[in-house]
């Protein structure tokens, strides 16, 4: 008995290493064939399969990749508790070895970064930054140094951080130069070393200096070529450094514009109320044109305040979820009806934001769902600091070519007297201010769904 549990014992690393490659290989294949569920199921397996087989470097690279593809259709949740649980078993590892594992930590950590960048959140995404240079540090690892500084200079364009941004890449660049000469001096050391020996070894053997001369020139030939792959080479790193002053300098000239652009647009819109003031407000053309003046005015102020989150306060959810509600219930048409399904949960947002966001979608809701519709406002707990408000409707829905605008300002041309269509970019706007996204469930058929999502 007790030599076949040895038996098991030895065999089943090894069975899990295979069966890890096997779904490995079909994950890829997945993957190019942009197959991404299948793919992210398949790469979920192999990570389990690798984990169990204690190969440590392979769980975590299947891990971050199914992750990643998790993040690729924004469900963030389950992508962080994903990652939650590559690095619990790259911890179980260090205790088992005695040994730290800063090269595996760091592409957990880096894809925990660029989740955090994608959604807008400067402050965790710095924090994870801090502890990205931390463990490319302790790795002592020349890759992990260069992809830390791409993936700072990512970090620094995406947050407007342009000067840092550009001494990133002006350190990448000095850094792959610094590479291409240490190989060039190696590779010079090692010629030169051939060469004395060769020499050695001719007047040892044969004091033949016509043989000599064909080994000189021999060298002289290499250290033509090796010059001249230094020459191209240093050409092709000035192309590239030109090229990237030219890209920065684009995207500082359109950020300038953009900047241009919010001013002027601000400015005519406080020139307007002046005017709009001396005119009859119970006009529903002038009541439209001040709705719009200040749609825009809120507008440019969360434009220019995103980095400065809300406060939040103790609330219980099931009490805020019903007064939303009763203010809506007098909007809707004949019989429909506006569900809560809240828990009696105590919970941290803003009110005061949160519940403006959730006022102009069960108003949209109600403008919208006919007469003996439902109308749900749910609130859901999706972890220890992720909670979702969830409102749905049985009206007409959102036509698939209008979706992908749906958050996008100035997307379409409107007549003012039907809205302004601002309403839901400015409720995005608020979402990310409270560290949250606001979406639309693009596979609710039976009518419109929204998700506030937020995280504590």
């Amino acid at each position: 008995m007790l030599i076949c549990m040895a038996i098991c014992q030895c065999f089943l690393p090894a069975a899990a290493q295979d069966s890890g490659d096997n779904l490995r290989q079909q994950a890829q294949e997945c993957l190019n064939k942009k197959d991404y569920t299948k793919a992210r199921y398949l790469f979920l397996q192999a990570y389990y399969a690798y984990a169990q087989g204690t190969q440590y470097d392979k769980a975590v690279a299947c891990g971050v990749q199914a992750s990643a593809l998790y993040h690729r259709e924004n469900y963030n949740q389950e992508a962080f508790e994903l990652l939650a649980s590559v690095e619990q078993t790259v911890a179980n590892g260090e205790q088992k070895s005695g040994k730290a594992m800063p090269a595996l930590r760091y592409p957990i950590t880096r894809e925990r970064l660029l989740i955090y960048t994608k959604q807008r959140t400067p402050t965790r995404a710095k924090a994870q930054l801090a502890q990205l240079e931390g463990w490319a540090e302790a790795a002592q690892n020349d890759s992990l140094d260069a992809d830390l500084l791409r993936t700072k200079t990512r970090y620094y364009y995406a947050f407007g951080l342009d000067a840092q941004g550009d001494a990133a890449v002006r350190a990448f660049i000095s850094r792959h130069d610094s590479i291409q000469q240490l190989a060039a001096q190696q590779k010079y050391d090692e010629l030169d070393t051939q060469y004395q020996a060769s020499l050695q070894t001719i007047k040892e053997k044969d004091g033949s200096l016509a043989t000599r001369q064909y080994i000189i020139a021999g060298l002289g030939i290499l250290a033509t070529v090796l010059a001249t792959a230094l020459v191209l080479g240093a050409i092709a790193l000035l192309r590239l450094l030109a090229k990237n002053r030219k890209q920065q300098k684009a995207i500082r000239t359109a950020n300038e514009h953009n900047a241009l652009k919010t001013k002027f647009i601000q400015n005519i819109s406080a020139q307007m109320t002046p005017t709009l003031d001396t005119l009859d407000a119970t006009l529903p053309a002038v009541q439209a044109l001040k709705t719009f003046a200040a749609h825009i005015e809120e507008m440019s102020a969360l434009e220019n305040s995103l980095d400065e989150l809300y406060a939040l306060e103790e609330a219980n959810a099931l009490t805020f979820c019903e007064d939303i509600a009763d203010k809506v219930k007098g909007e809707t048409k004949e019989n429909v009806a506006i569900l809560v399904n809240a828990p009696k949960l105590s919970v941290k947002i803003n009110r005061e934001h949160v519940g403006k966001i959730l006022t102009h979608l069960l108003q949209n809701a109600a403008l919208h769902t006919p007469a003996d519709g439902k109308i749900w406002l749910d609130f859901k707990k999706r972890g220890a600091h992720t909670q979702q408000f969830i409102v749905t409707d049985t009206g007409c829905g959102i036509p698939e070519e209008q979706q992908a605008d749906l958050f996008k300002p100035f997307a379409q041309v409107r007549n003012l007297a039907e809205g302004d269509g601002l309403g839901l970019p400015i409720c995005s706007l608020e979402a990310t201010k409270m560290n949250g996204t606001l979406t639309l469930d693009a596979t609710y058929r039976k009518g419109a769904r929204f998700v506030l999502e937020l995280h504590a």
